[in-house]
């Protein structure tokens, strides 16, 4: 293995034939894969589909089932043991192919997540999935992201890198493009290296990528020990207990059934596959992976808005939330930075256009300036505005790109409307050394030569600025600083809801550099540069949605307590006043009283990401339910610690490792709508709940109670099973296709401890299952007795019971087949929410009724079933019968809406 942080850089680059100015061109990029692999490590291990198919028959019922159907072809006739085998079948096709929709939807959701990287390639930089790069590839890395691949340095400013994962250190290690590092230097100690799967705290890098996938270090550790990880949401873990505990309390009451119907004369086996039988209609088992396919197919159509869901537990909390904690820029406005106003040596200048070309002009008192001197204290703001920068502008298609942060952009722009050559003043002002921008340093800073000098360019907050300023540079002289002036001149700015840059500058000592803190003392102050961002149209909107919703909009910015208020007074985020408190506010106050004050903050102004964690926890230490977002490296802890962590989708991967969602367009109109998919997901997790139960509860009931009243079975076990295949088993995905009924948005949040079956659910679910035990036995009890049977007669009767049977099993059937309208909501009318507005429901209920149609009356399947053909007025009976739970479960709605009023 070569030793590659002791090889000289310009043999590195020989060797995968790049350039650090221009990185690879197309060839090379094909020829480096073909050497060197792609950088992919060992993907986590996807159950192959037959093991997914065994593990459906890896299921009590399932094996009771196959048991039965042994004993049953041994015993009895073994026309019903095939009965059974076909249920079993089937009953596992279905469950295996929900369960691999569920698992393929919830891989591709993880695909659209995948880690980017900025890379250099035939002189043009270009974002791609870190999955294709190769080595030779010249690579930017900055804070917050993953470093893609192993990587050696070629350019370097203050690189903080977090390699704990890979040498067990706690503490960042500085990294440095020129050090000299021996060859039989430790992991630890290659300060020219970055390895794959670290994290960038701090800085910015360059670099050559030397190894990809599992070439490099992580991939020589991870190759091995690859497993696949497992997602399961706390919802899922209380279905499953919540359904294990039914089956058990449905358990304990078949075998009182099954005791109580063999006293009664009843044979042990007939008894036994009656159990069976019940049990596989009673028991839930297939509930939890209902809830799984319907949170997939809930998640996958939210990706579909731009809102990626990373922990299925976030579904069922954005129901719950009560506050959502937004950034402003980008979120709440467009992020669409354009420069309207400058103050400079005490004057106010006007500048036009937007976007960033350079259409627009400077104007001073209403007339355009024709050309502007470098030195005076408009051109120095412009040119610390140019020059002090990592964003660039772009051709691209005929249109101007930003490559970079917007606000960078916007100040460019600015400088070009004065007619400066941007690239010239870059060759002509050339740059020593840079002091990236970080949020808790809020500037940055560069040194560039001129005239055989060292000048020192900052930009920044202007509370940053004001603190390094004892001059200010006029028309025509250096005066002494007039902080309180500086102030109000940005007050001002800021009260138009624009967001200020302040700029100064000074002259160092040829030893000096941008680290050193000495450097940014008696700076001279040049003038400050306001831009406008643009709310979003959508986000007014949304947030009088979340007002409707009951769900408070916070603003947590970075920007200056003005700007922040007027930003939030355009977008009405309260009704009343707007309360807004700042990061020096915070830091003066204690938990307590922050705890006493978050209730009634709108607004948090010039805040940093430390701060952002504790605004979290005092608002969760009021019961809140709280929604954050963030981008930031520094944002993660606070992204952790909210109940949903909302990472920007043009945000670090530390902040998207972090966050519960993603949200891909960055606009918080996406994650209010997120918030509302989660309470129509939610819905419909009770609707599948609903149905289940209450056609459970039906067929217990209608068998317990014929054997207490002392009737002949009125289904036998293999009408049972059937009866479970063609309502329970493809009946209950079509639910999770259920659209919003009304506006949920209307509603206040969802209480995060409520029951999976509220007081309402509850009773619709015992209502139902007597509806269906009333009807079924009145028409057995009808058929009986029109049929001629003899309730005195020892013996069974065969053709008036056959009849009764048949009646009772269509009835049944169709009763639960109509109960799945009644399940699409506890609450609204099926006339309100629309009987065909959910097509797959229509479709699947129409399979339904083919199947029982054909159960009757196709020759051979009726044998099976041991049922006879039903007459028009037969059918009409049964149909008329079960019908009515649509009817009587209206009334009930109706009944509880006006009683709730």
């Amino acid at each position: 293995m070569k030793l590659w942080h002791s090889i000289p850089l310009p043999d590195i680059l020989q060797e995968f034939g790049s350039h650090s100015d221009d990185g690879l061109n197309a060839e090379a990029v094909d020829r480096s894969r073909a050497a060197y692999g792609a950088n992919e490590l060992p993907r986590e291990k996807v159950k192959p589909g037959y093991m997914l198919f065994l593990e459906q028959m890896n299921n009590p019922i399932i094996i009771i089932l196959l048991i039965a159907a042994v004993l049953t072809a041994i015993l009895a006739d073994p026309a019903d043991s095939i009965v059974i085998f076909v249920v079993v079948v089937v009953n596992t096709l279905i469950g295996y192919y929900q369960e691999n929709k569920a698992e393929a939807a919830l891989r591709a959701l993880k695909d659209l997540t995948s880690p980017t990287a900025r890379v250099l390639r035939h002189g043009t930089q270009m974002t791609l999935p870190s999955t294709e790069l190769v080595c030779g590839d010249i690579v930017f890395v900055e804070s917050g992201t993953k470093v893609p691949a192993d990587i050696r340095l070629i350019d370097s400013q203050e690189l903080m890198i977090d390699e704990s994962m890979l040498t067990g250190e706690s503490m960042h290690t500085l990294k440095q493009a020129q050090a000299d590092v021996a060859e039989d230097a430790s992991l630890g100690d290659r300060s020219n290296m970055l390895y794959s799967g670290t994290v960038v705290q701090r800085g910015r890098g360059k670099g050559v990528v030397i190894a990809v996938g599992v070439q490099s270090e992580l991939g020589q550790i991870t190759k091995n020990i690859v497993e696949a990880e497992e997602t399961i949401s706390p919802l899922q873990l209380r279905l499953a207990r919540f359904g294990k505990n039914l089956s058990i309390t449905i358990g304990i009451a078949i075998g009182v059934l099954f005791v109580a119907g063999w006293l009664q004369g009843n044979s042990l086996l007939q008894m036994f596959l009656t159990s069976v039988g019940l049990a596989v209609s009673a028991i839930p088992e297939g509930l939890p992976v209902s809830v799984t396919v319907a949170l997939s197919i809930g998640v996958y159509s939210m990706a579909k808005k731009n809102a990626i869901i990373r922990k299925l537990a976030a579904v069922e909390t954005l129901g719950s939330t009560t506050i959502i904690c937004t950034d402003k820029t980008g979120t709440l406005t467009e992020n669409a930075m354009t420069v309207t106003r400058i103050i400079a040596g005490g004057e106010t200048f006007v500048v036009t256009g937007t976007g960033y070309d350079a259409d627009g002009a400077i104007h001073q008192n209403g007339k355009p300036l024709s050309s502007i001197d470098h030195d005076s204290p408009l051109g120095r703001t412009l040119l610390i505005g140019a020059l002090c920068t990592e964003s660039r502008l772009v051709q691209r298609e005929g249109m101007v790109a930003l490559i970079g942060d917007p606000t960078e952009g916007a100040l460019i722009t600015s400088a070009m409307k004065a007619g400066f050559a941007v690239e010239e003043l870059a060759a002509r002002y050339p740059i020593v050394n840079i002091r990236p921008f970080e949020s808790e340093l809020q500037y940055m800073a560069i040194t560039i030569r001129r005239d055989g000098k060292k000048i020192l360019l900052v930009k920044g907050s202007i509370e940053k600025i004001l603190v390094m300023c004892n001059r200010t540079q006029t028309a025509d002289a250096l005066r002494p600083m007039d902080a309180a002036a500086v102030r109000a001149e940005a007050d001002a700015l800021s009260s138009q809801t624009l967001r200020v840059i302040a700029c100064c500058w000074r002259e160092l000592e040829e030893d000096a550099t941008v680290y050193d803190d000495a450097s940014y003392q008696d700076c001279i102050f040049s003038g400050l540069q306001g831009m406008y961002d643009p709310p979003r149209e959508s986000a007014k909107q949304a947030i009088a949605d979340c007002k409707s919703a009951g769900i408070k909009v916070i603003m947590i910015t970075g920007d200056h307590r003005d700007t922040a208020r007027a930003i939030a007074e355009e977008l009405h985020l309260d009704d009343e006043q707007i309360d807004v408190l700042t990061g020096a506010e915070l830091d003066e106050i204690d938990d307590k009283h922050l705890r006493g004050l978050c209730d009634m903050t709108e607004v948090y102004a010039r805040v940093t990401p430390m701060h952002k964690l504790r605004i979290v926890r005092e608002l969760q230490n009021r019961n809140h339910i709280v929604t954050m977002t963030g981008d930031g490296v520094n944002d993660a802890p606070a992204l952790k610690a909210a109940n949903i962590g909302v990472a920007m989708g043009a945000g670090t991967d530390v902040a998207k490792e972090a966050s519960s969602m993603v949200v891909l367009d960055n606009s918080f109109a996406s994650i209010v709508s997120a918030v509302r998919y989660g309470r129509v997901i939610f819905d419909n997790l009770r609707h599948i709940i609903l149905f289940v139960l209450s056609t459970s509860f039906g067929g217990v009931l209608t068998i317990m109670a014929s054997i207490l009243a002392g009737m002949p079975l009125p289904l036998l076990p293999a009408q049972l099973l059937w009866i479970n295949l063609v309502t329970d088993g493809i009946s209950t995905f079509p639910l999770a296709y259920e659209k919003e009924h009304g506006n949920v948005m209307k509603r206040p949040p969802r209480p995060f401890d409520a029951g999976l079956v509220p007081k309402e659910m509850l009773v619709t679910i015992l209502f139902a299952g007597i509806i269906m035990m009333l009807g079924t036995l009145g028409v057995y009890k009808w058929a009986l007795f029109n049929y001629g049977y003899n309730f005195l007669a020892t013996e069974l009767q065969g053709f008036p019971l056959e009849k009764a049977r048949t009646m009772a099993f269509v009835t049944l059937a169709l009763f639960q087949i109509f109960n799945v309208h009644n399940s699409r909501s506890v609450h609204s009318s099926l006339f309100h929410i629309g009987l065909f507005s959910n097509r797959p429901l229509l479709l699947i209920m129409l399979v339904s009724l083919s199947l029982q149609v054909a159960a009757v009356h196709l020759p051979g399947l009726n044998t099976l079933l041991r049922v006879t053909p039903l007459d028009l007025s037969e059918w009409t009976i049964c149909v008329g019968t079960s019908f009515s739970i649509l009817v009587l479960i209206e009334l009930k709605k109706l009944f509880t809406r006006r009683w709730s009023v």
